[in-house]
């Protein structure tokens, strides 16, 4: 995987994005591209593409339902979704990753215990078919049933006990299914045929032996006399002038004499009540129809016999002579057993490996253990010998101590945890699926979604040093997105090469990727070379020197003061030429910049503001066109607030005279005008720009996770405001 091609058409958020990744690994880079985009830019989107693809899914345009071009190919062929791993950002920790079952397995182990198990499994299958075909109950039901009834563990022993019955009597006639049927069950233990069971039965067998019987054993029973002489007066035959013509009579009846007729042939029976009803109830259903059909299949004796183990009390150990009776004569039983007894010795030994060696799960286990400090449970499986055989899904357990209290749950059941916590959770699938990967040795790119977030930083150093234990393994290759400009900048100190660190930046054409710019340093590595050749870069350095001198010399400094004069709006901002500025920047860094340039500091800046915002791309990091136009959104703001406060207080020569200038100028004008439309994007300044034109806020950290086309929408809403007032010649900026 030396080469990824991406070309992307309404994917999600993205409406355009064609980028060339070289992956090879020349010259020692490691397999690796580290991305900086700022929240909402591309990141989700870029993910979810690709997640669609790892499940053979095509990415969607859901908003506006454009139609979707997305191409991605590595080394010029389709990319396969087995080739695809995606870590969202978002944290699931609810449920375990296959990859933790297959890194369990033992192939070789696994493979014999197959060929060990798939022998017995078509033996125990063929001895399932037969007792199928003699029960009639399902052939999946079998197990189950025989186990219950014999109150088991396991199949095998069930049919243990089964062979260790004597049984006395031929029980061939009697058909498990039949017998023990729920209806037959409820007939059979009614009150009727409990307490007449043995005269119904006399008075049945007579219908059949007494001289004239329309009846036949085995053929013509009164319940299908019932269904078919019911049939045919349903069907109108009878009331179309038809007869039945019985066999042994003279002529033909009509209905009403075949009813008396059947009267005089069932009154041995329907002369008691209970012996009535119990006939009716036997022609009820096919399974009851069944259960009398077998009463006149059998012998008398055979008939004593059911009657007496269908009693309630006797129903166990006649369900159990049954299995017996089966199992005993069937020639698969012993052939089973005998191949299972064989090679129980061998498949018990896998089994308790099993449970005692699993080396690439205690590896995955031992890298989390390692990697991520101060988790608040150990890790054990629930089932190991069931997953390392591939039996089962392996259940991760998680143990929870404190003091003497000990509790294990799944990762379900797992509560109060926190984020960071359930980040490195979230990552230990990560892991076993990297691991998974390693041991089939398949060539994945990993697409890794801001897997900092919610971490400390001893856990982020953590993050930073797994993936580069991916990078090196030859047939891994990932594509790393991150927010954090913090995590980017760690990312191109360890071990993703300068090069394939890019910047993701919103263009006229959609997203667009640029190799970044002074990651290690920004201040050394750009800002300092080019402060003369960049006036966006010159009037960026600004807040950076007066931090410095704040440091050095602090705040009654004069130097310090002048420049408070450049981010704010004071009496003095209009004079204060750029040439002073280099004055002040040679004298703290030892420079020698001309200092003869008498233009105005604060027309260049507002000058230059006006550029970005009418600039159609924005390539890079831009932090020196954030920085700079933060500067020039709250100098527009406080400009807007001391003309409009001037008003309020018929003072033209007014001037805010507290060191927080900003904040000051905001609350004397809420106080005054609280119903003013301005207040609310005057609020979005202080939020959003006001506090962060400090080196010291985190080397610009929040600036750098704005968007530029945030900050150049605030500066237009700032330079609306500023236009509706009158503002003097003098405190105008340049537009």
């Amino acid at each position: 995987m030396d080469n990824l091609k991406v070309r992307l058409e309404n994917c999600y958020g993205i409406s355009s994005l064609d980028e060339a990744f070289d992956l090879s690994n020349a010259r020692g880079k490691a397999k690796a591209y580290s991305i900086y985009a700022p929240n909402g830019l591309m990141k989700t989107s870029f993910s979810r593409t690709f997640d669609a693809l790892s499940k053979g899914e095509k990415p969607k345009e859901e908003r506006f339902n454009r139609q979707t071009t997305c191409i991605v190919e590595v080394d010029n062929v389709d990319i396969q979704k087995e080739q695809i791993y995606v870590l969202k950002s978002e944290i699931e920790i609810n449920s375990d990753n296959e990859a933790v079952t297959n890194i369990l397995i033992n192939q070789e182990s696994k493979a014999r215990y197959d060929s060990l198990i798939s022998n017995i499994n078509k033996l125990k299958s063929k001895l399932g078919t037969s007792l199928q075909k003699k029960s009639k109950i399902k052939k999946d039901d079998v197990e189950n049933k025989l186990i219950n009834d014999f109150h088991a563990d396991d199949f095998v022993r069930a049919i243990e006990l089964a062979k260790e019955i004597v049984i006395g009597d031929d029980l061939g006639s009697f058909i498990y299914n039949e017998i023990f049927d729920p209806k037959a069950i409820a007939i059979l233990e009614s009150p009727e045929f409990l307490s007449k069971s043995n005269e119904f039965n006399q008075r049945y067998q007579e219908l059949f032996n007494q001289t004239g019987s329309i009846y036949s054993r085995g053929v013509f029973n009164p319940a299908k006399a019932d269904t078919s002489f019911n049939t045919l007066n349903n069907q109108g035959y009878f009331a179309g002038g038809h007869k039945v013509h019985l066999k042994g009579d003279a002529s033909s009846i009509d209905y009403e004499e075949l009813q008396e007729k059947m009267k005089i042939v069932h009154e041995s029976i329907d002369c008691d009540a209970e012996l009535k009803k119990l006939r009716g109830n036997l022609s009820k259903n096919a399974q009851t129809q069944a259960l009398i059909s077998l009463l006149e299949s059998i012998s008398a004796t055979e008939v004593d016999l059911l009657l007496h183990n269908v009693k309630p009390e006797n129903q166990v150990e006649f369900k159990r002579s049954l299995w017996a009776f089966y199992i005993q004569n069937s020639p698969d039983t012993d052939v089973f057993l005998e191949a299972f007894s064989a090679n129980q010795t061998e498949l018990r030994q896998i089994e308790l490996d099993a449970a005692t060696e699993a080396p690439n799960w205690s590896k995955a286990i031992e890298l989390f253990n390692n990697r991520f400090v101060d988790m608040p449970f150990t890790l054990s499986l629930f089932n190991q010998v069931e997953a390392a055989l591939g039996k089962d899904k392996a259940k991760l357990k998680f143990t929870f101590k404190d003091g003497d209290d000990r509790i294990d749950c799944t990762r379900s059941e797992i509560k109060s945890l926190s984020q960071g916590e359930k980040r490195a959770l979230y990552l230990l699938n990560f892991i076993f699926e990297v691991e998974d990967r390693k041991r089939k040795s398949a060539p994945t790119l990993f697409i890794i979604d801001d897997v900092a977030d919610s971490f400390d930083y001893k856990n982020k150093h953590a993050i930073v040093q797994y993936l580069e234990d991916i990078s090196k393994v030859e047939y891994f290759s990932q594509l790393i997105l991150t927010h954090n400009f913090d995590f980017f900048r760690t990312l191109s100190n360890s071990f993703v090469h300068y090069e394939r660190c890019l910047m993701a930046s919103r263009t006229a054409d959609g997203i667009k990727l640029s190799k970044a710019e002074g990651i290690k340093n920004y201040f050394i590595g750009k800002w300092k070379e080019h402060i003369t050749s960049s006036d966006f870069i010159l009037c960026a350095t600004v807040p950076f020197t007066r931090n410095l001198l704040e440091y050095i010399k602090g705040e009654d400094d004069p130097d310090y003061l002048k420049l408070t004069s450049l981010l704010h709006w004071k009496e003095d901002t209009s004079q204060i030429t750029i040439g002073e500025y280099y004055e002040i920047y040679n004298r703290l860094f030892g420079t020698t910049y001309p200092t003869n340039n008498t233009n105005s500091f604060k027309e260049l800046l507002f000058s230059k503001a006006n550029e970005i915002k009418n600039r159609a791309n924005h390539d890079g990091l831009n932090l020196e066109d954030k920085v700079l136009l933060s500067i020039a959104i709250r100098m527009t703001s406080e400009i807007f607030l001391i003309e409009e406060m001037r008003k309020i207080k018929e003072n033209d020569a007014y001037w805010c005279q507290s060191k927080n200038q900003f904040g000051a100028l905001i609350k004397s004008y809420v106080k005054e005008l609280p119903d003013s439309n301005a207040i609310k994007t005057l609020e979005k300044v202080s939020i959003t720009v006001s506090s962060n034109i400090h080196l010291n806020s985190f080397m610009y950290e929040p600036i750098l996770d704005l968007t530029i086309e945030h900050l150049t929408t605030l500066y237009s809403e700032i330079l609306e405001l500023e236009s509706a007032v009158s503002v003097p010649q003098e405190s105008e900026p340049a537009l």
